[in-house]
């Protein structure tokens, strides 16, 4: 099989089996990042650090996210999604396994770095594959479940590291995410099928131009990124604006419903008009709860869910083959990395000027452009759609 000629309708049955151990593979890469965020407290002891001086321990992955992403589409599309998928859950298990052992500060923070690169190699590598692996019909339910890996990732982790944590301290933590990023890394070389290889460009400039000329390949990512600007930032900031402090926990999870609800629902719209359809069923619950309704924020994160299924279904839906697959990828990967970057600074900066109205002016304005973005694509792609092979 040469995954450049897999097709949206090659399958007749989906395999969900397979699905299924992708999705897993995409928990234990959000595990990379959870990991460290739910034993931060841990290592800034182990480190002999204030918390503030180890945050970044969590976010140098986005970092790698931003400048890789792109180029990370073109490995792919050159060395096959299952080649770079599981080297890089390998690359993963070998990391964490490391990091499990008594390390320098400075010897930590470089293998985060490299872990950044284990990351986006899966984040991208494994969409392609979950799309190949559906069928036209049942695609954009599995691009909507693989939307939710982050959001699930984090809830698991909440749960079970806390424990982990509590009898073993983060050795313990690291050693089981390495066990289990080998144990998935097994099951799928198993199970994916080998592709050929392409001849690889690593021209960043170059890579830059074929993703952001092509309507096709940027599309998911421009909408991805207002999308991710607003997510984490309203999450980290929001309950503590309205007083709810509860709502840190409640409203990620609501959001996953959205996202999971998306699926059935693109099976009926297409996933650019799923998109549209959550940034403006957005800003309509932003108005909602700037007119005083605090409970707005639920039914915002629902519909606010529906936009990162709803991206991620337009990748196969906009591109026929793995390669283009995997370079839509890239794009969505780095814009969402960008978004989560540059959000919470953003909308922090909102809420200090105006309070909850500039924070949801940053939102709405967010919404907007989102929209924007969404409908000026789905217009080019259309005129394009003659010329699209």
């Amino acid at each position: 099989m040469q995954h450049a000629s897999v097709a949206p309708g090659a399958r007749t049955a989906t395999d969900w089996t397979l699905a299924a151990a992708l999705f897993v593979a995409g928990l234990l890469a959000a595990g990379q990042f959870a990991k460290v965020a739910m034993g931060l407290p841990v290592l800034a002891g182990t480190f002999d650090r204030p918390l503030t001086a180890v945050a970044f321990l969590v976010s140098v992955l986005g970092v790698v996210g931003i400048v890789g992403g792109v180029l990370a589409g073109g490995v792919v599309a050159a060395f096959g999604a299952r080649r770079v998928l599981l080297a890089c859950l390998w690359l993963g298990a070998a990391l964490s396994a490391v990091q499990a052992i008594p390390l320098p500060f400075p010897v930590y923070v470089a293998l985060r770095v490299i872990e950044g690169v284990s990351h986006l190699g899966i984040v991208v590598a494994a969409p392609p594959l979950m799309a190949a692996a559906a069928t036209d019909r049942d695609r954009p339910l599995a691009m909507a479940v693989w939307a939710s890996f982050f959001g699930v990732s984090f809830a698991l982790f909440a749960v079970a590291a806390p424990p982990i944590l509590a009898t073993g301290g983060m050795a313990a933590l690291t050693a089981a995410h390495a066990m289990g990023m080998a144990g998935i890394a097994l099951v799928l070389a198993a199970r994916l099928e080998r592709s050929t290889r392409a001849p690889l460009r690593l021209d960043p400039v170059a890579a830059h131009v074929e993703i952001y000329t092509s309507p096709r390949l940027m599309a998911p990512g421009l909408g991805f990124v207002f999308y991710t600007l607003a997510f984490v930032a309203l999450v980290t900031l929001l309950p503590a604006a309205l007083g709810r402090p509860q709502l840190a926990v409640s409203l990620p999870l609501i959001a996953l419903l959205g996202t999971f609800g998306a699926g059935p629902l693109m099976r009926r719209m297409a996933p650019d008009v799923v998109a549209a359809l959550g940034f403006v069923l957005t800003a309509a619950t932003a108005i909602l709860l700037l007119a005083g309704w605090d409970d707005a924020a639920l039914p915002l994160f629902l519909v606010m869910g529906l936009v990162p299924a709803a991206s991620f279904a337009m990748i196969p839906d906009l591109n026929d083959t793995l390669p283009d697959r995997a370079r839509a990828t890239g794009c969505i990967a780095q814009m969402g990395n960008v978004g989560t970057t540059l959000g919470t600074p953003v909308f922090a900066a909102a809420y200090a000027v105006a309070g909850l109205p500039g924070m949801m002016a940053a939102l709405l304005a967010a919404c907007a452009a989102g929209l924007g973005v969404t409908l000026l694509m789905r217009r080019i792609v259309r005129a394009s759609l003659p010329q699209m092979s």
